[in-house]
């Protein structure tokens, strides 16, 4: 069954996230083979970058604070792309669907505290030999509505 090119436009969120630094830190540990938790922040492992986890590293950094890892925004900025792939409505089949890909676009860092809202919407639809396309579209914005990361989600369907 083909995706009904019908649903391009289809709007998903606003949906809201808060970004801690508890949540950076554990984010940051988990993606370079460490095990999360609150035990301590002595340091932890040599591939967490120091602007990651270290709050006297963060304000000496650049950007003023600790900020998140660039892949941090899949904690939030999925969302959309999730729901449309199980929306009833669009019945894409999720025992042949695969996450194909995702690009990123990078606007300003996240950083403890932020309070962040994405959207998204179906962008395209369209089939190439027995696989179906569908692509969702995200933008996050922080509380001063500035945009944090806009995301491009990309959904394979076999037929």
């Amino acid at each position: 069954m083909h995706i009904d090119p019908r649903h391009v436009g289809r709007k998903y969120g606003p949906f809201r996230y808060v970004a801690s630094l508890e949540k950076i830190r554990d984010f940051a540990l988990a993606v370079s083979d460490g095990v999360p938790g609150r035990i301590s922040w002595g340091g932890g492992p040599a591939e967490v970058h120091p602007w990651f986890a270290d709050e006297a590293a963060g304000r000496a950094s650049p950007w003023g604070s600790v900020i998140a890892p660039p892949t941090f925004c899949v904690n939030f900025a999925m969302e959309p792309f999730a729901l449309a792939c199980s929306d009833p409505e669009v019945g894409l089949d999720l025992v042949r669907l695969l996450h194909g890909e995702q690009e990123f676009t990078f606007h300003e860092p996240v950083r403890p505290g932020d309070e962040l809202e994405t959207v998204g919407e179906i962008a395209e639809v369209y089939a190439k030999g027995a696989l179906d396309f569908m692509v969702v579209k995200t933008v996050t914005r922080n509380r001063q509505g500035r945009p944090v990361v806009e995301g491009r989600w990309t959904a394979v369907v076999r037929n």
